[in-house]
């Protein structure tokens, strides 16, 4: 996905954040692995700054966007 996409940031959020910087390298090392270079050469993998709630504070943000859009 990230060969396709070729994404500026990549950022792992959820449940799996509680497992740490060790999982983050394993995934760091996988992405690196299998994407093209001319892709991952400056491209990083993070973990959300939010812990645990990221998902739900960005689905809501995500709605009321929506709801209190002009368009």
């Amino acid at each position: 996905m990230v060969s396709f996409y070729n994404p500026g940031l990549v950022v792992v959020g959820g449940g799996v954040t509680g497992l740490g910087h060790g999982l983050l390298g394993a995934i760091r090392t996988q992405v690196y692995r299998r994407s093209l270079p001319l892709v991952t050469g400056s491209l990083p993998i993070v973990l959300i700054a939010l812990g645990p709630q990221g998902g739900v504070i960005g689905a809501v943000r995500l709605i009321t966007d929506h709801v209190f859009s002009s368009a």
